[in-house]
């Protein structure tokens, strides 16, 4: 209630403080007025919030019913109060006339304005506040054009003969005018109709499209998005906008017309142009839904995943026990939907918390123009992946950091036209803002074709802040150099202005980029331009998570894949060749470097002996830190569903992210891969990996190494294709003609034997062993490959070489751990699954069958 207001006229003072006391009890703001003429004024300006008027009748400047009749005069119909000494039949009959909701004798009794007033407020406030939520849902609703709005402006900049944005600038506006008036507003419609003229003498032809006409528009437009915030947000439903029309108050037409305006008038042509053209509206219905709604929806549809898994198992069990049932096949198929439902759902969810990455670009266009007019600068931006969704959490991002960026590109990066004129280039300088997803990241690049940075420069202006020693400085690589614009106070600007150069913006990039998991890569040539790349993790699910399982004494660990660089199986020759020991602590020699290691044993169980000895290596690549985890065994990736732990367990679960159910109903715990590296001292460093490869174009590639009988050979397929990992008794086996099948997940798994399809002899499986199979998934397709071993994981940043390639099985080599590693095709598999044939020792139980397709 303190939003609204009452307001009290009378010329005693004494009078004044009475009406303040016995109207507090309405709950409402009150203000007081000596003059009556004051109170009109205010009154006027501020009508929107004001929900009762109390007056006294008799005031040496004018009546109250002299004011009640001004007021009325401008359509004011707040609930009126006559508070006099005197009433007369013709006082009545006057008050009738005007409105006056109440007369009230003087002196009156202490409770009766109160109750009075309270009556007139409830009656009075149920209108109010269907009023003001009538003007924030047009406000709501006519927000998007005044994004449509500057689009326009920025079109007929550029093309001053542009008809079509010309009218529809002019239709846009002038629907912003109409229903402005009709939902009760008086300023901002009175504002927009000058406006309005403004853009009727261009379409008239009286005058021409300049930058002064660009300028006034762009001012214009400010002055709306300020009205349209203030409504919003503030309450506030009129302006003082006195001052705000000045700006149209200028002779346009005797101004030089800007040099891409031609001196004829502007032509009755249709000019074609997509940007201009009024985009069609989506005609179905749109609602407002709180991020954190759409959170718990996500939430419920994981609960309903972890019921989903924990289901499945149990039907496995049933189908075994009961085979060829059919209900237990109907009950199976049912289960198979309910997972398709569940898995839309949560993509559908997803989806929702998207927005469209050029709503976050629009606003830059204008932002770059300002800037680069302010500096005297001719800039030119374009806009890549604008077709493109991400998070609200990235948009949330990207509005704050895209902004910093772009302006401090064009004040530090772009140079004057007459200094790039000099320097041989073009008078414009260009920005060029692209997006791209590329796997579980998306990648902003923010690249110009400026002057780029000159690291001495800034290693004197380190030095000259006291941040490093020039001897530190002497052991950075370029890379970390450049990354001195992001220190807090760091700043190369000779001065601050409005633009740049209180060296607080940089900072604050890259603590928003970090704080989401993400990183900040800069390249950038002396003379020739810089490049900003952005990587941003692509948001998960709130509680699906891909994750490795490993077990440690005897307890299941997940590690999410993401982090996980590769996977190390270490051998007695690697133990002894690649296991080192620096100042106490294990560290492992791999690939050329030195990778610090956390034995997860040692670091759950203080002082506890191991049960067995530590064989593998989960190498992790997370925020900027490299180092491995020591665990007993490897098993399988699976998707896990995130709980996360309640608050009085939080301060003793600092190193994992919260747990999961597996198996029959087990508990693994997740682990907080940042917290288990800061607790063990491994300290962020500056990785150059990422930029090496960015710089050669080269993406790594997740490999999955197996071995066959033949042990002469290493081979591997990528791990993109690789669905999961299983282990089947060589007497679930079927066959189908001369195909290997298996029953698998409700469905049939072709089984194909490596060696038959690599070496084309016959293969012989013994009846009571168990096989090592990775399920592969080509296009839809799931394959079952029979290996002799499933080796670790490596990441392989060199391009496959395809020398040896001659179409029988094998894509290529690359090198992995130092060896030769075989790349299977996959491809070729499948085709020659049909002609592969397989023997096992006692087949005489087998049936043949039509082959299955």
């Amino acid at each position: 209630m303190k939003e609204f207001e009452i307001i009290c006229i009378d010329d005693e003072k004494e009078i004044l403080d009475i009406y303040e006391l016995e109207l507090a009890k309405c709950g409402c703001t009150i203000k007081s007025f000596v003059k009556p003429d004051l109170a009109y004024e205010y009154i006027i300006e501020n009508a929107k919030k004001i929900v009762l008027i109390v007056s006294d009748y008799k005031m040496p400047e004018m009546t109250g019913l002299e004011l009640r009749k001004m007021l009325n005069a401008n359509d004011v119909m707040i609930p009126f109060l006559m508070v006099t000494g005197f009433y007369s039949k013709e006082m009545a009959l006057e008050g009738m006339e005007l409105k006056i909701s109440k007369f009230i004798n003087k002196p009156f009794r202490s409770d009766e304005l109160s109750a009075v007033a309270s009556a007139e407020l409830d009656q009075y406030l149920r209108v109010l506040n269907e009023e003001r939520e009538m003007i924030k849902s047009f406000v709501e609703e006519s927000s998007p054009m005044l994004e449509e709005i500057e689009d326009l402006i920025l079109v007929l900049e550029e093309e001053p003969h542009n008809l079509n944005a010309l009218n529809t600038y002019f239709r846009l506006l002038h629907t912003i005018k109409g229903t402005a008036s009709c939902v009760g507003l008086k300023t901002l419609p009175e504002f927009a109709h000058k406006y309005e003229d403004l853009i009727g003498s261009l379409k008239n032809g009286d005058i021409q499209v300049n930058d002064l006409v660009i300028n006034t528009f762009l001012k214009g437009l400010d002055v709306l998005k300020r009205m349209y915030s203030s409504i919003a947000n503030d309450g506030a439903f009129e302006f003082d906008i006195q001052e705000d029309l000045k700006i149209f108050n200028t002779d346009f037409k005797n101004l030089e017309q800007s040099k891409n305006q031609s001196q004829t008038e502007v032509k009755e042509v249709e000019v074609v142009d997509n940007k201009a053209q009024s985009t069609s509206k989506d005609t179905n219905e749109k609602i407002n839904v709180q991020v954190s709604i759409l959170d718990n929806f996500m939430e419920l549809s994981g609960e309903m995943t972890v019921l989903r898994n924990m289901i499945v198992k149990s039907v496995s069990k049933i189908e075994q026990r009961y085979q060829n049932d059919k209900d237990v096949d109907v009950l199976s198929d049912s289960l198979d939907e309910m997972h398709k439902v569940s898995s839309i759902l949560q993509n559908q969810i997803s989806e929702m918390r998207k927005i469209s990455v050029e709503s976050i670009y629009r606003p830059l266009k204008r932002i770059v123009r300002d800037a680069s007019k302010k500096l005297k600068k001719e800039v030119n931006i374009e806009f890549e992946g604008e077709e493109l969704k991400v998070d609200t959490s990235i948009a949330k991002i990207l509005n704050g950091v895209l902004i910093h960026l772009l302006r401090n590109g064009v004040d530090h990066g772009i140079e004057l036209p007459e200094t790039r004129t000099t320097a041989g280039k073009q008078a414009e300088g260009n920005i060029l803002l692209s997006t791209v997803i590329d796997g579980e990241n998306i990648l902003v690049t923010i690249s110009d074709d400026g002057n780029g940075m000159n690291p001495d420069k800034l290693k004197a202006k380190a030095i000259e802040n006291g941040l490093f020693t020039k001897e530190q400085l002497d052991k950075m690589s370029e890379q970390r150099i450049f990354s001195l614009i992001f220190e807090s106070g760091f700043s190369t600007a000779g001065e601050v202005t409005d633009i740049s150069g209180r060296g607080v913006g940089m900072d604050m990039v890259r603590s928003s980029v970090e704080a989401i998991g993400g990183k900040i890569v800069v390249e950038s040539k002396y003379g020739e331009g810089s490049k900003f790349i952005l990587v941003l993790p692509v948001p998960r699910s709130v509680l699906i998570i891909k994750s490795l399982m490993v077990g440690v004494s005897g307890n299941q660990f997940a590690v999410p894949l993401q982090d996980i660089d590769e996977v190390v199986s270490l051998d007695d020759d690697k133990i002894l060749s690649e296991l080192r020991e620096i100042d106490g602590a294990q560290v492992l020699c791999h690939h050329g470097r030195l990778i610090p290691l956390i034995n997860l044993h040692d670091r759950f169980h203080p002082g506890a002996m191991s049960d067995r000895s530590l064989q593998n290596v989960i190498v992790i690549d997370t925020e900027g830190m490299h180092f491995g985890l020591l665990v007993d065994e490897v098993f399988d990736i699976e998707e896990v569903v995130l709980k996360k732990f309640s608050g009085h367990l939080q301060s003793d679960t600092s190193l994992f992210q919260g747990a999961t159910l597996i198996g029959d109903g087990d508990i693994a715990l997740i682990l907080d891969l940042e917290n288990i590296a800061h607790s063990s001292n491994i300290v962020n460093s500056v990785e150059e990996d990422y930029i090496t490869t960015t710089k050669n174009n080269i993406e790594p590639v997740e490999y999955l190494q197996f071995s066959l009988e033949d042990q002469r050979s290493s081979y591997a397929v990528s791990l993109s294709m690789v669905d999961r990992l299983e282990e089947f008794a060589m007497s679930d086996i079927e066959y189908t003609g001369n195909n290997m099948i298996i029953r698998y997940r409700d469905s049939f798994l072709p089984l194909v034997n490596l060696e038959s399809v690599l070496y084309q002899k016959e293969a012989i499986l013994a009846e009571d062993c168990d096989i090592v199979c990775i399920v592969v998934n080509l296009e839809g397709q799931k394959l079952g490959l029979l290996v002799n071993r499933i080796g670790d994981i490596a990441n392989v940043y060199e391009t496959l070489d395809d020398t040896f390639y001659n179409g029988s099985g094998i894509l290529g080599t690359v090198f992995i751990n130092e060896k030769t590693v075989n790349v299977l095709d996959l491809e070729f598999v499948v085709k020659s699954r049909a002609k592969s044939r397989h023997q096992v020792k006692d087949d005489s139980h087998h049936e043949d069958f039509e082959t299955a397709a």
